[in-house]
């Protein structure tokens, strides 16, 4: 498993934690999953992004296929980027840009 997905991966299973916990989180995020989110993470997510929150119920259940890796990109995390994963951080950083930084963007991790 690549680092992006594994980090994908951690991040989904923290919020998804924090909302079978939070009911109020929870409700926030399927309202308004893009503010939620950027409140949660004190980060802003590109207006061109658009987030969707699926919420399962007894009969359906969702299997979501990240797109296609781009074969070839063996880019890097930056320092900065690494700083704000590492270390036990409970902030979600997704590569979206960061005023001033240089960084992948959000779907690149997401």
């Amino acid at each position: 498993m690549d680092e992006q997905f594994a980090l994908r991966i951690k991040l989904q299973n923290q919020l998804i934690e924090k909302a079978m916990k939070d009911e109020g989180f929870r409700n926030a995020l399927l309202t308004s999953p893009k503010a939620t989110l950027e409140e949660e993470f004190k980060m802003k997510i590109p207006e061109s992004l658009d987030i969707k929150i699926l919420e399962e119920d007894a009969n359906t259940i969702y299997l979501v296929l990240p797109s296609p890796p781009n074969i070839g990109n063996s880019e890097e995390l930056s320092e900065s980027e690494l700083e704000l994963v590492s270390g036990g951080t409970s902030g979600m950083y997704c590569g979206a840009q960061v005023a001033g930084e240089d960084s992948q963007g959000f779907n690149d991790y997401m």
